[in-house]
């Protein structure tokens, strides 16, 4: 019969050099060491120490590098990880804060130079909040931080100063920054950026000290638009790409989805298609008087038509990323769409215009459609 032996754990035996002012840094504390404990401590056991005081920041740090190694994947293993238990580990809310930043300051475009403003003045006061929660649950008052915020939230072009030797002082200041960005973001029509707030999130995610499971409890009121950020910041950062797994992937609901017949509305005509699956065509078929076939293809630009139907207003022209319209009194109210990619404008009576919108309507009635924009929404982040 044979015997089986267990294998004893590895322990590896290493030998460092250091310099004479590390040795002598590492002997101060060896002493420190010692008379804390009551007994003698060696010279290897005080290194040891050292090491094992800074292993769960040396084990975030190493897994923040690892996941950004690999964005999309890891970015996908957050958000399915948060859809199925509301938990993220500290270098997981790291790497999302990471990249809320970049989905908040890298080509953010607010009006009146673009429509529609991205992100968007709730997106903006959510995460401001969502800054303030982290902020107030600080592992210590004083944090190190506060001139970084204060200066971010745009507290130089006021007359305060911070002091160097009062952190309540600070501690106040920061939160009249918060409270004063707050109003200045409640205007619908007005309203003014808050400042890098994007990165006083990152900031206080990586060094404030909330520990993991006090952020998911703190920041699941405002997942949605942490990682509608989050996902615009990769698909600004890396190539226009959307947050999804590479490859075919046979579990996707959305190759199970038996897409709706064409819609009409009088002589316009809406029909989708799935050739770019996951992606979702619409082909709109402004009739047989213009005879003009036009399809959007991706996400983006169809999340920008659609907020130009639901929210413009007339009021001015509509400047988008990849629409122009503009609307002419002269000769009855005239709309012009014009199709920047293609350098194409079309007229529409007012009546063809809200035939136009209500057809849109009724596609964006549909449940499915509806799953389909929904996963796309969360694949591409905040676009319109």
């Amino acid at each position: 019969m044979m015997s089986i032996v267990k294998k004893k754990p590895r322990h590896e035996v290493i030998s460092i050099r250091l310099s004479e002012d590390r040795l002598k840094l590492l002997e101060r504390y060896q002493k420190v060491l010692s008379e804390q404990r009551g007994r003698e401590v060696s010279l290897g056991e005080a290194a040891f120490l050292v090491i094992e005081e800074r292993v769960e920041g040396m084990d975030r740090e190493t897994a923040r590098h690892e996941m950004l190694s690999t964005p999309t994947a890891s970015l996908y293993r957050i958000r399915k990880k948060w859809e199925s238990q509301h938990t993220l580990s500290a270098a997981e809310w790291d790497v999302l804060a990471q990249y809320v930043q970049i989905g908040t300051e890298e080509g953010a475009q607010e009006p009146p130079l673009l429509w529609p403003a991205i992100p968007s003045r709730e997106s903006y006061l959510r995460l401001l909040e969502a800054f303030e929660a982290v902020y107030q649950n600080r592992k210590k008052h004083a944090s190190k931080h506060a001139w970084y915020y204060f200066g971010n939230l745009g507290g130089h072009f006021t007359g305060v100063r911070l002091s160097d030797d009062d952190a309540e002082q600070r501690h106040q200041a920061v939160l009249k920054q918060i409270s004063l960005r707050k109003e200045m973001l409640k205007p619908a029509e007005k309203w003014q950026n808050p400042g890098t707030i994007g990165g006083c999130f990152l900031a206080a995610i990586s060094d404030e000290g909330v520990e993991s499971t006090r952020l998911d409890q703190i920041l699941a009121p405002y997942w949605p638009t942490l990682w509608g950020l989050a996902a615009r910041g990769h698909w600004v950062r890396h190539d226009r790409q959307p947050v999804r797994p590479t490859g075919s992937n046979e579990d996707d609901f959305r190759r199970r989805i038996i897409l709706p017949d064409p819609l009409k509305v009088d002589d316009l005509k809406l029909s989708f298609t799935t050739t770019a699956c996951p992606e979702l065509g619409v082909y709109i078929d402004f009739g047989p008087t213009r005879r003009v076939n036009y399809l959007i293809a991706r996400y983006p630009d169809l999340a920008e038509f659609r907020a130009m139907l639901e929210g413009w207003s007339a009021k001015s022209s509509w400047n988008g990323r990849h629409f122009l319209t503009t609307l002419s009194k002269e000769k009855g109210p005239t709309f012009t769409l014009w199709l920047r990619q293609n350098d194409v404008g079309i007229d529409f009576t007012e009546n063809e215009w809200n035939a136009l919108r209500k057809l849109f309507q009724k596609a964006w009635a549909i449940p499915e459609l509806q799953r389909w924009m929904q996963e796309l929404q969360l694949e591409y982040g905040e676009q319109g």
